[in-house]
């Protein structure tokens, strides 16, 4: 009996272990949940408050309202489902995200967007209003800062609605399909990464907006091939060296709605990219642009005359200036800090309100990211930089003047952080490789006030993931490049492996990062259990290696960066458990297009390749990306040449597949269709799959499933 109770264990033991090893496929991988990691969704400070709410559904699945004090870290449920029924995950209306809800500046009210209106919630007396109700949308809904009143677009104008009286008013009247009042064409959204056209000012008094008029833009055709009749979506999409948008700022009178246009103008040779207003309310700063982004100017603006002046610049002789950003202030009239790469790495810059400089406030051989937060009372500045170990991300925290200096995230990995607005707490996000990310409340001494989401990812106990080594290795050129490697859990050094290179590239990229993965991570470790290897390299051009090692790349894109991963395939030739015969690589957007290079230009090295929305030709791509980094294609046209992978057609050896989403507005499907018209003309032989309807992220389960499945299939048939 007993031997009999052993053998049984022992089989339910063995069944266990086979429907477990029976559930790690590419299809469980991409669709379960058992593989993603839970955070918590729509977090947002409270204004005027030490605390910040949360999104939750409850044992029914409903959505209610948490609230977690900052101090003590105690959270409770704060609004429930039946008080606010109507409340909705965020949504997506095209390339525009619209917030679940929004906390009013007075720490009270709180709009929520839905059923395609706007509707106030009283957070005290549990009151519920509905603020418009008709079929119009309000898109980007914004609070004045007495809030009093809201700001949105609606038919194409920027319009205002007092909350008092629900009285809706239109401030402009010539917004149209072409005319864009305080939104964005799709190139400035896109690389200048920018989605609200509008701002209130401090006093509540004015909003100054952007007028685009991008009628001048070619239109692009994206055609829907799946009905019987087939339909297009026109785009207007300007290409590199095609006419931009026509911009021009204007600063409206809320009570009397007259405009005061800023006196420069943004034609389709120069850009605008940001605006933000004094906290006076008396001025408002602009960031201007040449076309050839190489010359910014911070220019302030006399709200009542529209008159400007400079009040610092940047020139870059071999280059191009970052210059997305705006100043950010310190108290009246005290100065702004701004981020520079003047001196070879991106640092804090302290300036007066004339433009004189005080104080640099960080130094040295590494780049700050980002400034999270100018905490006014403390007057200290939080900023996120990968100082001492480039694949990770820190958050640090200095005074002004750049005393003081000091590290607040500890844990080795990627830390992207929430300030409060006061700067007295931060929510961190952590993630490792082997570590999935959780979310933990702290104080602005670096003190752990509450872990708020450490979730475990239910496959983990029972999946592993592989091992992650990150290591550096010297090119024939003399450059230091930084890779990962991921190797089996049980790594045979013995045997010879087949390694697969994940990639990218392009100036300011960077893929060799200590974070989670997510699925990928998962799948990566599918194939470690096959007896791949993966392999990923940061070559010339990428981020946090300073100005000189980004320009590189100046004008030669789709040259230098592909040399660096031959040079990765070369280096994995000379470690003895990789077999030098089947390297295969693979990536998605700028990284199929450096694919897609690589099986051409490289042919002698790798074996298989795998690009998913590839880049073909940079005279497909739009016009601020590319000539940020290429000029126009008139003053550059030899490696506009160089860098088009249908002139190198003839020389694809290895087997390459093509992943492409036919209603892709990002990369244009043309560019696929382009390069197949140029490999069939030279009767080279690929693969290629073909996503009706799906745009750049080729989106939804079924969709990915599929995506994945195919690229495993073919790595393991190929590679």
């Amino acid at each position: 009996m007993k031997s009999g109770l052993v053998s049984l264990a022992l089989l339910l033991f063995v069944t266990l272990l086979s429907a477990q090893k029976d559930d790690f496929t590419v299809e469980s991988i991409f669709s379960s949940s058992d593989y993603s990691v839970k955070t918590l969704s729509g977090v947002r400070w409270i204004p005027g408050h030490e605390a910040f709410t949360y999104l939750k559904k409850n044992e029914s699945g409903e959505r209610e309202l948490w609230r977690c004090d900052a101090a003590s870290g105690a959270c409770s449920l704060f609004i429930k489902h039946d008080d606010l029924k109507i409340i909705e995950s965020a949504k997506q209306a095209k390339r525009f995200t619209l917030p679940s809800y929004i906390w009013a500046p007075d720490g009270v009210h709180i709009l929520v967007p839905a059923e395609n209106d706007l509707f106030l919630f009283d957070s005290g007396t549990k009151e519920l209003v509905r603020l418009t109700h008709d079929a119009a949308r309000e898109r980007d809904p914004r609070f004045s800062p007495d809030s009093k009143k809201i700001a949105y677009i609606k038919n194409d104008n920027l319009t205002v609605l007092n909350i008092a009286s629900k009285e809706e008013k239109a401030l402009t009247t010539e917004g149209n399909k072409d005319i864009f009042i305080g939104r964005f064409d799709w190139v400035y959204e896109e690389e200048f990464s920018i989605r609200t056209g509008f701002q209130w000012s401090p006093d509540s008094k004015h909003i100054a907006y952007f007028r685009l008029d991008q009628s001048g833009e070619p239109c692009f055709p994206i055609v829907d091939f799946v009905p019987l009749e087939n339909t297009v979506e026109y785009t207007k999409y300007p290409k590199a060296g095609d006419p931009n948008a026509f911009v021009k700022i204007g600063i409206v009178d809320v009570i009397t709605g007259g405009t005061t246009w800023i006196d420069r103008t943004a034609g389709p040779d120069d850009y605008f990219s940001r605006i933000k207003w004094t906290p006076d309310s008396k001025q408002l700063s602009i960031t201007y642009l040449n076309r050839d982004q190489n010359h910014l100017e911070l220019l302030f603006a006399d709200q009542g005359t529209g008159k400007t002046r400079i009040v610092l610049q940047e020139t870059v002789q071999n280059g191009w200036v970052e210059g997305a950003q705006s100043p950010r202030f310190i108290g009246n009239e005290k100065g702004f800090l701004w981020l520079s790469e003047r001196d070879g790495f991106n640092h804090i810059y302290y300036y007066d309100m004339i433009g004189r400089l005080k104080k640099q406030v960080t130094h040295g051989e590494w780049d700050v990211r980002n400034i999270l937060r100018v905490a006014q009372k403390q007057k200290k500045v939080y900023f996120s930089a990968s100082k001492l170990r480039r694949e990770e991300n820190h958050l640090y925290v200095v005074s002004f003047h750049g005393r003081g200096m000091k590290q607040l995230s500890k844990e080795s990995g990627t830390h992207s952080i929430n300030c409060s607005p006061s700067g007295e707490y931060y929510i961190d996000i952590f993630s490792n490789f082997s570590t999935p990310t959780r979310q933990a409340l702290y104080n602005r001494r670096g003190k752990l006030v509450k872990m708020l989401r450490d979730d475990q990812v239910k496959a983990l106990p029972r999946h592993p993931l592989a091992n992650i080594e990150f290591l550096s290795f010297r090119t024939s050129n003399g450059d230091v490049l930084p890779a990962y490697m991921i190797k089996p859990v049980a790594f045979d050094r013995g045997e010879k492996h087949p390694v697969l290179i994940y990639t990218y590239g392009g100036p300011g990229s960077q893929i060799v990062t200590n974070r989670w993965f997510g699925s990928r991570g998962f799948w990566y470790t599918f194939l470690t259990q096959k007896g791949y290897l993966v392999f990923a390299v940061d070559g010339r051009g990428t981020a946090n290696r300073g100005r000189a090692w980004k320009e590189k790349l100046y004008l030669h894109l789709g040259i230098l960066e592909i040399q660096d991963q031959i040079e990765g395939a070369k280096y994995l030739g000379t470690l003895p458990f990789v077999d030098a015969k089947r390297i295969g690589i693979w990536g998605w957007s700028y990284g199929g297009y450096t694919t897609v290079m690589c099986m051409l230009k490289g042919a002698d090295y790798f074996k298989t390749g795998v690009a998913v929305a590839p880049v073909t030709d940079w005279r497909n791509y739009d016009s601020i990306y590319t000539e940020r980094f290429m000029a126009q294609p008139d003053d550059n046209e030899d490696n506009y040449n160089e860098a088009s992978a249908a002139n190198f057609a003839d020389k694809l050896r290895g087997k390459l597949l093509i992943l492409h989403g036919s209603s892709d507005d990002n990369v244009h499907f043309s560019n696929t269709m382009q390069l197949a018209q140029a490999l069939e003309k030279h009767r080279k032989l690929f693969d290629l799959m073909v996503y009706p309807r799906k745009r750049h992220g080729i989106h939804g389960t079924d969709e990915r499933v599929h995506l994945y499945k195919k690229i495993t299939g073919y790595i393991l048939e190929n590679l």
